[in-house]
């Protein structure tokens, strides 16, 4: 860390004032020519220092970006993958590539980490989370794509390294909510507000990212005509913010309900499709209910 103006002064007065062919010229004046000289000397180190400070954090980003073998590096080569492409050594022979890059051929658009233990591996396990489409309109690579990808993310690992890819169904996101209307519109058009407001939020929420129950209550409170998001306590089903997660062998979960905030097991939130295991799951409009405000005490 660069030192301040005065800190680089004050230490060449001193130094000075050790040299006695200097003493002549010691001056507790600020407008004496050699301690103008000394301001002037000092401005222009604390300049360089502070230059170099710049240059070391830019040369840390560089470098930390570049280390081969850290979870981002496994997680950018994730993304770089081409389906259906060979992989090739490099002509400098330093580095796997493929020898065209193709956009169209990369199916995973969305990676995230997490280093996990267990007790019969010392080594921790970097593992690997994927998904494909677009924000908002995220879907599991199925398991069959999964072993190429994980064949090469195995060419590129470092030995010794312990790596695995997954990606799994989305987890369905249940809402059951009491939201309270003002009645100014027929109830269709609010239950179409609430659910473009629900999924705006998901079509926000950042891969991999923690599901909080108030910043969903907020996005519905955003809908025009809202005048309040409750969670009934005695209502039957159970109000809350309910996930349900999918195994790795795409069965379903039983619900859980989000206290304050939860992790999604796939990255990503979805609608209950209504169909096969998710076919017991409410979508968006069937979990919300509906209220008239009354201000009626």
């Amino acid at each position: 860390m660069s030192r301040t103006i005065k800190d680089i002064y004050n230490e060449a007065v001193a130094e000075r004032n050790k040299r006695l062919e200097l003493m002549e010229f010691a001056s507790d004046s600020k407008l004496s020519v050699m301690n103008g000289i000394l301001w002037v000397a000092a401005a222009v180190i604390y300049s360089f220092e502070t230059l170099l400070d710049v240059f070391a954090v830019d040369i840390s980003e560089a470098i930390d970006s570049r280390i081969n073998g850290t979870p981002n590096y496994y997680a950018h080569a994730l993304l770089q993958y081409q389906q259906g492409d060979e992989l090739i050594v490099r002509e400098d022979g330093l580095a796997f590539g493929y020898a065209q890059v193709d956009e169209t051929k990369r199916i995973i658009t969305q990676v995230s980490y997490v280093e996990s233990t267990d007790d019969s591996n010392l080594d921790s396990k970097l593992i690997l989370k994927v998904a494909t489409g677009t924000k908002g309109s995220l879907s599991a690579i199925s398991a069959e794509e999964l072993v190429p990808i994980n064949a090469y993310i195995g060419k590129l690992k470092f030995a010794g390294t312990r790596i695995e890819v997954i990606s799994t169904k989305g987890d369905v996101l249940v809402p059951r909510l009491t939201v309270f209307y003002d009645g100014a519109i027929p109830e269709a058009e609010m239950y179409d507000a609430v659910e473009e407001r629900i999924r705006e939020y998901i079509m926000g929420f950042d891969f991999d990212a923690a599901v909080y129950v108030t910043r969903l209550t907020d996005a519905i409170r955003r809908a025009e005509h809202v005048t309040d998001v409750y969670i009934d306590e005695s209502a039957v089903p159970e109000q809350g913010v309910f996930i349900a997660c999918h195994d790795a062998d795409g069965q379903i979960l039983p619900l859980q309900r989000i206290g304050r905030m939860a992790h999604t097991a796939s990255g990503y939130l979805k609608e209950s499709s209504r169909k096969d295991e998710e076919a017991a799951l409410p979508t968006f409009r069937e979990a919300i209910m509906l209220r008239i405000e009354n201000h009626e005490v």
